[in-house]
């Protein structure tokens, strides 16, 4: 399957959001702390899938299961071909990437992968998965995307809002 390559429009937002996300020169928060948020509005359909030159370890969060399958697809479709795992419900024929929502497993699987995919939904945010992982070891993000964000936005107390809790929800890891 060959890879796609960005419209002009999709090279311009692509680089536009790696801009808006660099440290500023000079800043005084350590970057181990830093943690960035940009807000990128395409329509659907319309190219939002990260390139293989994206970072290494990258969460993918999303709302529901459907949605898990559809982007996994649509990301490897984009060319993102490093590991790939779900933290869902979903088994078997259902998905075609390994998903479990045992946290154990869930660590295990990555430990050893300096490049990897989670796609996960909001309910693992809710059931404490993601944040039980990363208490057991799970390594830090390099980029979390969070789809349709505004569902996790509002009250921090909100089970899905953990992704904005550094105390839940490790920051991600600091670029070079």
């Amino acid at each position: 399957m060959a890879v796609r390559e960005l419209r002009a429009h999709q090279r311009e937002a692509v680089n536009a959001v790696l801009r808006a996300l660099e440290s500023p020169t000079g800043s005084l928060v350590p970057e181990q702390e830093l943690r960035t948020q940009a807000q990128v509005i395409m329509a659907t359909g319309s190219g939002k899938a990260p390139k293989s030159s994206t970072p290494d370890r990258v969460l993918a969060l999303v709302p529901s299961l459907d949605l898990l399958t559809q982007t996994g697809a649509t990301w490897r479709e984009g060319g993102r071909r490093k590991p790939i795992i779900g933290v869902s419900s979903l088994r078997g024929e259902e998905v075609s990437l390994p998903n479990t929502t045992d946290v154990d497993e869930l660590v295990e699987w990555t430990r050893s992968l300096d490049k990897v995919t989670v796609y996960a939904t909001y309910a693992s945010l809710g059931l404490g998965t993601l944040e039980q992982a990363h208490a057991a070891s799970l390594a830090t993000w390099d980029l979390i995307v969070v789809d349709e964000a505004h569902r996790v936005s509002g009250w921090i107390g909100k089970p899905w809002a953990v992704v904005h809790d550094n105390r839940r929800s490790p920051p991600c890891a600091a670029s070079t």
